[in-house]
């Protein structure tokens, strides 16, 4: 099969010409994308704290920690 006709190639080029075709839909998807940061942004601060720099105080003592949890489990 020829890589210019391969499905992956044809599919990567169908969206590559869609994107530079739009217009409204440029802007569209910066917000999207500036929504999604945000919210990822917002999400690590308030619901997945670093637990381990919290408890433990070396590198050293947060990685027995992983290594316990790993090994226990």
């Amino acid at each position: 099969m020829n890589m210019k006709n391969s499905i992956p190639v044809r599919i990567a080029r169908f969206y590559i010409q869609g994107f530079r075709s739009m217009t409204v839909g440029r802007k569209l998807w910066a917000l999207i994308l500036i929504k999604v940061a945000i919210l990822m942004l917002v999400f690590k601060l308030f619901f997945f704290p670093n637990i381990l720099q919290e408890r433990y105080s070396t590198d050293a003592q947060r990685a027995q920690a992983v290594r316990t949890t790993l090994i226990s489990r």
